[in-house]
């Protein structure tokens, strides 16, 4: 004995995840499944609509796309794409999962004509908790776990980027380098519990200096880099002060007057004569130790005669 029709609707709107049928003009022809409201919106209202009609534009043309994609290729597809329910007109106060969410879609096409029309099937499977563990995995490979600065490995392939993108089009980009002043007698009198609350003090009070496209990072130790994007060295010369200030005044208020602690920096900007990433770095470090031969808590800009 084999299901009837109204069984078959049965099985397939118990479905946990939302199958739609799309024809080739962006019609929803038919939605099955989604039975979870924790995880989908019931977007039953939608059999009939046009996504023209329903979704923004910039969606709708990359709907568009995939649906092509499939019936020319006559076979399944898979795709990632982040939706909420406020970007689909007649959703927004339905039940359902806040914010954005992310799916992953099978797509392929339907072996039937609708209306007289090419159509596919488009499965969509909510994985949002994986796309947000993915993106906390990816954080924290680039991340310091101390300051919540940008670690090494992220800083190099910020400044390889960075370094292309300058080869070609010649946007300027400064770099600062600067530790603090007599780190080790610091832990040796306070503690290296107090050492690392004042390195996290310092990283708090850099990014409120930094504009957002910015980039501080951890070096090691004590040592950090600022990447200055759209910045000359002359430019940058004036956020090292303004840095140097900050840091000096902003962890004595933090942290107590007894708290004195300076910084020495460097200050250096690719060169069209750079063949890597790697030759600004050495330049703003010869500034930095510079600083620190001249007495420490200071700006020191490289200079091609050093």
């Amino acid at each position: 004995m084999y299901l009837d029709r109204d069984q078959m609707l049965v099985v397939l709107n118990a479905l946990p995840d939302p199958v739609f049928v799309l024809t080739e003009s962006g019609l929803y022809a038919g939605l099955f499944g989604h039975a979870d409201l924790n995880y989908y919106h019931d977007g039953h209202d939608l059999v009939g609509c046009s996504i023209q009609t329903i979704l923004p534009a910039e969606v709708v043309d990359w709907i568009m796309e995939h649906i092509q994609e499939a019936l020319n290729q006559n076979g399944l597809i898979k795709v990632e794409y982040p939706l909420s329910a406020q970007q689909v007109k007649g959703l927004e106060n339905q039940a359902g999962p806040d914010g954005m969410i992310w799916f992953e879609g099978h797509i392929q096409p339907f072996p039937q004509l609708i209306n007289g029309e090419r159509a596919v099937i488009w499965v969509a499977r909510n994985v949002t908790p994986r796309k947000l563990l993915e993106e906390q995995l990816l954080e924290a490979s680039q991340t310091d776990p101390l300051t919540h600065a940008a670690n090494r490995r992220r800083l190099l392939e910020v400044m390889q980027v960075h370094f292309g993108a300058f080869r070609r089009y010649r946007h300027p980009v400064a770099m600062i380098m600067f530790d603090i002043d007599h780190f080790k007698h610091l832990n040796d009198r306070f503690g290296h519990l107090t050492g690392d609350k004042v390195l996290r003090c310092l990283s708090d009070i850099c990014r409120q200096e930094l504009r957002e496209n910015d980039l501080l990072a951890r070096f090691g130790g004590e040592e950090f880099i600022i990447v200055l994007p759209s910045t000359t060295a002359e430019q940058a010369v004036q956020t090292a002060e303004r840095i140097r200030n900050s840091i000096t005044t902003g962890i004595a208020r933090e942290m107590g007057e007894a708290m004195q602690v300076t910084v020495s920096l460097g200050v250096s900007e690719l060169l069209d004569s750079d063949t890597s990433h790697e030759q600004v770095i050495q330049r703003v470090d010869e500034a930095m130790y510079s600083a620190k031969q001249a007495g420490r808590n200071r700006v020191v800009r490289y200079s091609l005669a050093e």
